[in-house]
């Protein structure tokens, strides 16, 4: 068809028309459209909105295009709490309707666009905003019976947009820019409810990248969900402040990115699953006192699965690279980890609740570095880990297979000299069953000190290195030591520890403060069982372990001073009816050894060092109740000073529970000194030096009787030197100026070699002691006997007294008293012990004898003193036999002239006590002994020799006899010393006991039992030769009774009474004192004649009528031519008339006859008148008792003795006595 045609049939139509007036009413109802709506809109629009939020709402322009359904809204505001500012705005909405949306009377979109929305919320206070009043209005309920709107959009989409969150709580604005969101299509209505719609979301928040996608169903019933969120350069940083408070720690920097898929459903049941990858870097977090705690450089979580309803976790793999953690406890115990707040309660997990279930297959940790820094403990704890490198695998929780695992680091310690460790572990296993290999190398043990510390003062230095193999099996843990090393171990005491009061004995250590050292410590094949509660050591070694040990005078050891107090800890109890540990040791090696000693709780510090130490044990078990002994090695040398060390060498056994040992041991040169303060309580003297030595076996067990001790070998104590003590050290309770010593320094006993060979000790518990001894030697010997200024002899105060008891100072020289035993102080025989020696034998002694006592001191010397005792015990050889007697010899010199001799048999272990002895000395030289002469007798000795001989024998009851003959030679004594304690006529006593070659001999007999306690042997021999010097004042005359026979008498010549004839046994007394004068030329003699008149005076006018009937016949001799000094004597016949002839020449009064003639009288009547007629005078006594002096003296010198020797006396008249005696006085004196 043409057009003029179609023209034609158009305008006869009548659809032209009404086509016309359809197209000016849908103009005219677009132009109303266009004018009408927009104002309507914005007016509504506006009021409605206002109504919804409760806020003013603007809308600056409309635009709506109904020929398109175009709809646009400009400069949309909603106003702020205050009505200030904007809460929100959009610079443009627009939307795109469809026709659709009037068929279907709901709303069909093509587009929804909003450009350039701003929003700007404000968080006034924790938890409010200024949109909290609208968000409640928005959130009101609708109608619950109301259908569902539905609606169709396509094509949302949000550009350009910005959020601004205001947070004046915390003063930081967020800020979201280059907000986009699109979502080509959601509906609900019809099919279009199945359709997936894939909505994007991508924005920039504070700066960090944000971009998500979705696919959802979200009008289905599955509600079915798969997105993917990622997240680029997330800083972290700005959110840092609403961690809560309560947090240790605080974020100060870090960046996520992240790549995750989200899958979520709500039917057939709720579901969520997360898988992709998150990764954090550059993190930072301060704790609370803003100091560094935690970092790394990256953290890459592979998250494969994430179920959360179904507590399903599968990770492929972690990595983290160079983590940093910072640990620090503060003085007072408090971690950096714990927070400020109250501490969230701990949920408690249901038995029925089946836990999360987690896998991760791979975890690696590179880089890795840990600070511990712990003010809690003395010292500061510093340590550092670093090169922290960790593996594993397999992971599950809970655990269905093992796990592998393992890693490396590098310890080091805050000195950045300190050599590096480095630990290494491998393993695998479960919560059940595992294993694991540790390696420690070159791990410094300074890094513990500071924990020791509080326990202990010294500081811990050395270095470890360990294999070590831990496996569990359930509650059963066994760990196996393959090898473990420490190096250069030390225990130092620093200059602020304190840990020290005395320097001990030195011994050459490694560092000026070091208290104990080991080079080397080395265990191999050790297993420990925590279950059994068991340790096993194939082999220990120790190489060159070093210690000071000491005691400080408190009585505290070195350990006890390290320890640190600790206080009490309150209901603290001990472990009970656990199984005690048990430690075997195969082996211990011990090598190199050395330890210095010092006691200071004695007076006297102990001290001593031990070098050279060698030890081997095997098969030991320390805390064994009961075990077999083990095998036991020892070596040791043991020094003071600079003087050579001895040495002790021990092979044997050694048991701990009980304790015994047994086994061979070699002791050469052992010093004993040191020890010598152990035993000063009980000794006075200065113990300087003794070596001991010993060769042989000993046994040693505690039993429930009591220990058993064995020793069978050669003993020695050689080079002993034994000095005397201070003057201060005198017991408590004795004189102050009493010393028992003289000053240190001086010797008192040594010698160079005691040896005891064949030495068997045994001591048993119910059975008496037994010491053997098979021979005994003691060679160059000294000993130095003092008797003090007191009286006592130095050898007693050796040994302090327990008790103080008052001295007495004796009045003669002080001798040690023959001891015997005391009345039922004797010890039970069957327990008293049993002491056997063999022969025993003494070379090249010397004694040095000091006395003290006298003034001026007195000294002597013995020398080359030799001898030996033969065998001798302290039991008989049978019973009821008396113990033998052993042969004593001993010879040496005194003051290096005279000779000494002693001999006989004693038993020095009988009791009671029994010798038989003899001594022999010759030619000691006097003159030495004048300190004794001048304190005893007044006198000093200035020449002379002494030989003795002495003979001493003890039975066993006590019985003393003694012989003591003393033989002096040439003895002179000088003139009398001014001053002295006493002055004897010691030169007369020595006129008469010396002969005329001026010898000396006498003999002192003593006799006495030692039962009794006053008997003292000494006093009673000084007491015989005091006794013996007065006798030459008091009983002169009895000194010369061994030479001359009688005895006092020789001192008295007896007249008959009135006469002053001498008489046979006159002159025989008379022939002796001759006798002995002239063998003592050195005295002289005076005769002194004696009268009494009352005892004589008849016997006198008897000797008178004598001598007149004398002088008669002597005339009538004459007158006969016979000689008259032959008339003598007056025989009876001649008597009467002799009486006769004197009575008749006499003036004698006579009786006469009466014619004057005298009567001739009977003889005896005369004699009477005669008698009568003699008168008694003292003249005549005098005369008489003159007259026998004379007779003495010239009958003396008669015998050829010279008249310069011979004195008369005075005549003396004694008055009247009882029993006296005519007599004539004979009186010796030294010329």
């Amino acid at each position: 068809m043409n057009l003029p045609s179609f023209v034609s049939s158009f305008k006869q139509s009548r659809w032209p028309m009404r086509l016309a007036l359809a197209v000016a009413a849908v103009v005219l109802l677009w132009l109303l459209g266009w004018l009408a709506v927009p104002p309507i809109l914005r007016s509504q629009g506006e009021k409605l909105a206002t109504e919804a939020l409760g806020r003013k709402v603007t809308i600056g322009q409309v635009k709506f295009l109904p020929w398109s359904l175009e709809l646009s809204l400009h400069d949309v505001a909603v106003a702020d709490f205050e009505g200030k500012d904007a809460l929100l705005r959009m610079r443009r909405i627009y939307i795109d309707a469809e026709l659709q949306s009037l068929l279907r009377m709901a709303p069909v979109v093509d587009a929804l666009e909003v450009d350039a929305p701003v929003l700007r919320i404000t968080q006034v206070v924790p938890g409010q905003t200024d949109v909290d009043d609208i968000m409640e209005r928005l959130s009101q309920p609708g109608d619950p019976q109301a259908a569902p709107v539905g609606f169709v959009l396509y094509n949302i989409v949000v550009q350009g947009g910005a959020v601004d969150f205001v947070d004046r709580t915390v003063g930081r604005t967020h800020e979201v820019r280059d907000l986009r969101f699109t979502l080509p299509f959601i509906g609900n209505l019809g099919a279009q409810r199945q359709v997936k719609v894939v909505p994007r979301l991508a924005f920039q928040l504070n700066g960090s990248a944000f971009d998500s996608t979705a696919e959802a169903a979200p009008f289905t019933e599955s509600l079915h969900t798969d997105a993917s969120i990622r997240l680029k350069d997330f800083d972290l940083s700005p959110y840092r402040e609403y961690l809560p408070a309560s947090l240790p720690m605080r974020l100060d920097a870090g960046m996520v990115d992240a790549d995750l898929r989200l899958s979520f459903e709500q039917k057939p049941a709720p579901a969520v699953q997360l898988s992709g990858v998150l990764r954090a870097r550059d993190v930072r977090v301060r704790d609370a006192a803003q100091q560094e705690l935690l970092s790394f450089d990256a953290l890459e979580v592979r998250l494969a699965e994430l179920q959360p309803f179904k507590r399903l976790l599968r990770i492929e793999a972690v990595r983290l690279d160079a983590p940093r953690l910072v640990l620090r406890r503060d003085g007072a115990g408090h971690f950096n980890l714990e927070g400020n707040g109250a501490k969230a309660p701990v949920p408690v997990a249901s038995k029925q609740d089946p836990g999360w279930k987690v896998e991760v297959g791979h975890v690696a940790l590179r880089g890795g570095q840990l600070s511990w820094q712990d003010d809690g403990v003395p010292g500061k704890a510093r340590v550092n880990l670093r090169d922290i490198v960790l593996e594993s695998s397999a992971l599950s929780l809970p655990f269905a297979h093992p796990m592998r695992f393992g890693g490396s680091l590098q310890w080091v310690g805050e000195d950045a000299g300190t050599q590096a460790a480095e630990l290494a572990f491998a393993g695998d296993g479960t919560d059940r069953l595992g294993k694991v290999a540790v390696s420690v190398r070159s791990l410094p043990l300074e890094l513990a000190a500071p924990y020791l510390a509080q326990w202990i003062t010294p500081r811990l230095g050395g270095v470890l290195a360990v294999d070590v193999g831990l496996a569990w099996n359930g509650p059963a843990l066994m760990a196996q030591v393959a090898g473990l090393g420490l190096d250069n171990v030390t225990l130092s005491c620093t200059n602020l520890s304190g840990c020290t009061e005395s320097a001990p004995a030195t011994v050459a250590m490694r560092g000026k403060q070091s208290l104990a050292e080991i080079k080397h410590l080395r265990v191999e094949d050790a297993r420990m069982d925590l279950v059994q509660r068991s340790v096993r050591v194939g082999r220990i070694s120790l190489t060159q372990p070093r210690a000071l040990v000491d005691r400080s005078a408190d009585g505290r050891w070195m350990f006890e001073r390290w320890q640190v107090s600790q206080p009490e800890v309150a209901g603290h109890a001990t472990q009970s009816g656990a199984a005690p540990w048990s430690v075997h040791m195969a082996n211990v090696e011990m090598d190199g050894g050395a330890a210095a000693f010092r006691d200071a709780l004695t007076a006297e510090p102990v001290a001593f060092t031990v070098t050279g130490l060698r030890l081997r044990l095997q098969d030991f078990a320390p805390l064994a109740a009961s075990a077999k002994p083990s095998a036991v090695s020892l070596s040791a040398r043991m020094g003071v000073g600079r003087a050579d060390p001895g040495r002790l060498e021990y092979e044997g056994t050694l048991g701990l529970s009980p304790l015994q040992a047994q086994g061979k041991m070699t002791a050469a040169q052992l010093p004993l000194h040191p020890f010598e303060p152990y035993v000063a309580n009980a000794l006075r003297v200065d113990i300087r030096r003794v070596d001991g030595s010993f060769r042989g076996q000993v046994q040693y067990a505690d039993t429930p009787a009591g220990p058993r001790l064995g020793v069978q070998g050669d003993a020695a104590l050689d080079d002993v030197r034994v000095r005397m003590a201070p003057v201060e050290q005198v017991e408590d309770g004795a004189r102050a100026d009493a010393p028992r010593m003289r000053r240190r320094g001086e010797e008192l006993l040594n010698w160079k070699s005691l040896s005891l060979r064949g030495l068997d000790v045994s001591l048993v518990p119910g059975r008496p002691a037994v010491v053997d001894v098979r021979e005994t030697a003691l060679s160059d010997f000294f000993a130095r006997i003092i008797v003090q200024s007191d009286g006592r002899i130095n050898l007693q105060d050796m040994l302090k007294r327990t008790a103080a008891a008052p001295a007495a100072v004796p009045a003669m020289p002080p001798v040690v008293a023959a001891s015997a035993p005391a009345p039922g102080a004797a010890q039970d025989a069957a327990q008293a012990p049993v002491i056997r020696f063999g022969p025993v034998s003494l070379t090249g002694g010397r004694v040095h004898f000091t006395d003290y006592f006298i003034q001026p001191n007195y000294s002597a010397d013995l020398s080359e003193l030799t001898g030996r005792l033969s065998a001798f015990s302290s039991v008989p050889a049978s019973t009821g036999a008396a113990p033998e007697m052993a042969d004593l010899e001993l010879r040496g010199r005194v003051e290096g002239t005279a000779s000494l001799e002693i001999t006989g048999k004693l038993n020095p272990l009988a009791k009671p006590l029994a010798l038989d002895i003899q001594g022999r000395m010759r030619d000691l030289e006097l003159p030495p002994l004048s300190p004794y002469t001048i304190r005893y007798a007044g006198h000093g000795v200035e020449r002379g020799k002494l030989s003795m001989d002495v003979n001493y024998r003890v039975l066993p009851d006590g019985q003393l006899t003694a012989s003591n003959k003393l033989v002096l030679n040439q003895l002179t004594f000088g003139d009398p010393v001014q001053g002295a304690p006493a002055s004897l006529p010691v030169r007369l006593a020595v006129a008469l006991l010396a002969d005329r070659n001026g010898v000396i001999d006498v003999d002192l007999p003593i006799s006495g039992s030692l039962n009794d306690p006053e008997f003292r042997l000494g006093s009673v021999i000084f007491r015989i030769i005091g006794n013996l010097i007065m006798k030459a004042v008091t009983a002169p005359f009895s000194l010369l009774a061994g030479a001359l026979g009688g005895g006092d008498e020789l001192g008295s010549v007896s007249f008959a009474a009135g006469s002053a004839v001498l008489d046979e046994g006159a002159r025989q007394g008379l022939d002796k004192v001759v006798q002995a004068l002239t063998d003592r030329p050195a005295l002289k003699m005076t005769v002194a004649g004696a009268a009494n008149l009352e005892a004589e005076r008849d016997a006198w006018k008897r000797a008178q009528l004598q001598q007149s009937l004398l002088a008669q016949k002597r005339r009538a001799a004459l007158r006969a031519g016979q000689p008259a000094d032959e008339v003598k004597t007056i025989t009876a016949e001649e008597y009467p008339a002799l009486l006769k002839e004197v009575y008749r020449r006499s003036d004698t009064p006579k009786p006469r006859n009466l014619v004057g003639i005298a009567k001739d009288l009977p003889p005896g009547e005369m004699e009477a008148l005669l008698l009568a007629s003699i008168p008694v005078s003292e003249a005549s006594m005098r005369e008489l008792a003159l007259a026998r002096g004379v007779a003495v003296r010239d009958y003396l010198a008669s015998r050829q003795l010279p008249a310069d020797r011979l004195f008369l006396g005075a005549a003396r008249v004694v008055p009247p006595e009882a029993s006296w005696k005519p007599h004539a006085e004979l009186t010796l004196a030294t010329r």
